[in-house]
C-alpha cells in the first residue's frame, strides 16, 4: 500500500520540486527534465530571473536561513545539488552550514530529499572495485566538506525529519560543463601531443551529466530508494576513452606510451610551478585502475544509462569544435 501511494504521488500526479543548485550544470538539466514531466519546479536563487520559463523562484541563499520559509513549504523532492566546488574557504560555511540550515527549515515541509554527493567522499582509490559500502576517506576540503553534509542528511532522515536518498557520481561530464580539464584533454588528443602512462588497461571513471540526472530522478521517485546511498558511473579504458575522443576529432589515435616511474619524478619537480598540468593527482587519475560499481541501482531502481559514453564525447566534441 505504501509502494503503491508513493508511486500514485509521483507518477500519475504532479510534483512540487525544489532544486537547490538549479543554475549549475547538473541542476539546470534536473529542472529542465521535471518541466517537461509537468512538475511545479521551485529554485533558490539570489536572482529571480531565469531563461526558463515555469520556473517559481524563492530569493535567498542556503545562508539566510529565514529565506529558505517559502521555498521549502510543501514541498515532495527536494534536490539538494548546490555545492561551493572552487573556493576552499566558502567550503565549510555554505556546503555544511548551507546544508544544516536547510534541513532545519525542511522539518516537516518536505517528504523526501535528494542529495548530490561525490564519489571523492571515499577518497582517492587507485585498484579495486568500490560499492556504496567502502569505507570514507576524504582527503582535501571540498571531499571532507561533502562527506559532512552527507552525514548530516543521513541524520536527518534517522530522526525521520525526511526520507533521503544519496547519489554520488563520479566524473560527471557534458557539452555544458564548465570544468575545462576535459576540453584540455581533448586539445592534448586534437594537436597530437597526448601519451598514456605507465601499462595498458587504466580506468576512465566518467559519466555523463544526463545519467547523473536520470539517476537523481530515480531516487527520487522508486520507493526502493528510500535511505539508500548510489555510486553512479560508467566504466571503460583510457585507451578506450581516448581512443573515442580520438575517432570523432578525426585524428589518428595517440600510441605513445611512458614510463609511470620516470614521468612521476617530473611531476614532482615540477609541483610547484602555478598551473602545471603534470600534477601528481591528475598523474594518479590517469593511472588509476578503480572502478566505480553501479550494481546497486541497477537492481534496485532498474537504472539504465540514457546516453552512452560516445554519445557523451560526441556532444563535448562538439563544444569543443565551437570553442575553437
Amino acid at each position: 500500500m505504501i509502494i503503491f501511494v508513493w508511486l500514485f504521488n509521483n507518477i500519475l500526479l504532479y510534483m512540487e520540486i525544489g532544486i537547490t543548485g538549479a543554475s549549475g550544470f547538473i541542476g539546470n538539466l534536473l529542472v529542465k527534465k521535471h518541466l517537461k514531466l509537468g512538475d511545479k519546479v521551485h529554485v533558490l536563487s539570489r536572482k529571480n530571473e531565469s531563461n526558463i520559463k515555469g520556473v517559481r523562484f524563492h530569493s535567498g541563499n542556503l545562508l539566510d536561513i529565514k529565506s529558505l520559509d517559502s521555498f521549502v513549504e510543501n514541498i515532495d523532492v527536494l534536490y539538494h545539488c548546490a555545492a561551493e566546488i572552487k573556493d576552499e574557504s566558502k567550503m565549510q560555511s555554505v556546503n555544511v552550514e548551507g546544508t544544516k540550515n536547510l534541513i532545519s527549515k525542511s522539518s516537516g515541509k518536505i517528504r523526501h530529499w535528494v542529495q548530490l554527493s561525490s564519489v571523492g567522499v571515499y577518497g582517492p582509490i587507485y585498484s579495486g572495485v568500490v560499492t556504496e559500502d567502502y569505507p570514507y576517506n576524504p582527503m582535501n576540503e571540498y571531499e571532507r566538506t561533502k562527506l559532512e553534509s552527507d552525514l548530516l542528511v543521513l541524520e536527518a532522515s534517522k530522526n525521520n525529519i525526511f526520507t533521503t536518498s544519496i547519489i554520488r557520481p563520479s566524473n560527471v561530464f557534458g557539452s555544458d560543463m564548465r570544468n575545462t580539464s576535459l576540453f584540455e584533454l581533448i586539445k592534448s588528443i586534437d594537436k597530437g601531443y597526448y601519451f598514456f602512462i605507465g601499462n595498458k588497461g587504466a580506468s576512465a571513471n566518467y559519466v555523463t551529466v544526463d545519467n547523473v540526472v536520470e539517476a537523481l530522478y530515480l531516487a527520487a521517485i522508486n520507493p526502493n530508494a528510500i535511505n539508500q546511498i548510489y555510486n553512479i558511473s560508467s566504466w571503460c579504458t583510457i585507451e578506450d576513452y581516448i581512443g573515442i575522443i580520438a575517432e570523432q576529432l578525426k585524428k589518428p589515435a595517440p600510441k605513445l606510451r611512458i614510463p609511470i616511474k620516470p614521468i612521476t619524478f617530473i611531476a614532482k619537480i615540477t609541483s610547484i610551478i602555478p598551473k602545471n598540468p603534470l600534477t601528481l593527482s591528475r598523474l594518479n587519475a590517469l593511472t588509476n585502475r578503480s572502478v566505480y560499481s553501479i550494481k546497486k541501482i541497477e537492481n534496485e531502481l532498474n537504472y539504465i544509462p540514457v546516453k552512452t559514453i560516445e554519445q557523451g564525447i560526441a556532444d563535448i566534441i562538439k563544444q569543443y569544435k565551437t570553442l575553437n
